[in-house]
């Protein structure tokens, strides 16, 4: 199966926030602040106005700021030739050819740590780090195809969470 992959600023941007939300950097950054709302609202006569400003700042960091920001990042990364440049992909039940500007490599399937798939794509995960992302419209018409692939060449528990 050949997918040819085209990255946008709104495909690193949904990673990027997929990576700032899910796992325990997300869970501290709402607890952090779910925590500044709280003390906000319920000490609002105590707090002089720099102290609620501060507060409504920490409220707002991680659920307003950042998103903010990874919007930017995502958009200059974008533009930059590494992400512009299409990398197309040849899964193969012997393994995954990657090419990219003339430069290619080929990886084993034991190099995937785990299939993830987020509402408009699939990540295949090579580490904690790495990885390789698939937008919807690369494998359009072709999911059930690119499931089997997975499937027939991953232990279900690397790709269980994606629900192929």
């Amino acid at each position: 199966m050949k997918i040819s992959v085209k990255m946008t600023a709104r495909d690193l941007f949904l990673f990027s926030m997929y990576n700032s939300w899910f796992g325990a950097t997300g869970i501290l950054n709402l607890i952090f602040s779910v925590g500044a709302l709280f003390l906000l609202i319920f000490t609002w006569g105590q707090n002089n106005m720099y102290q609620r400003a501060l507060l409504i700042f920490c409220a707002l960091v991680f659920t307003v700021v950042q998103p903010i920001m990874l919007h930017f990042k995502s958009q200059k990364q974008a533009e930059q030739i590494g992400f512009s440049t299409p990398i197309n992909l040849t899964l193969t039940d012997e393994k995954i050819a990657v090419e990219q500007a003339g430069v290619e490599g080929d990886l084993t399937w034991n190099h995937v740590w785990k299939v993830i798939r987020l509402k408009s794509m699939f990540i295949l995960k090579m580490g904690p780090a790495q990885g390789y992302l698939i937008p919807n419209r690369s494998i359009e018409g072709r999911e059930d195809e690119f499931a089997a692939v997975l499937k027939r060449n991953l232990p279900e528990k690397k790709w269980k969470g994606a629900k192929l």
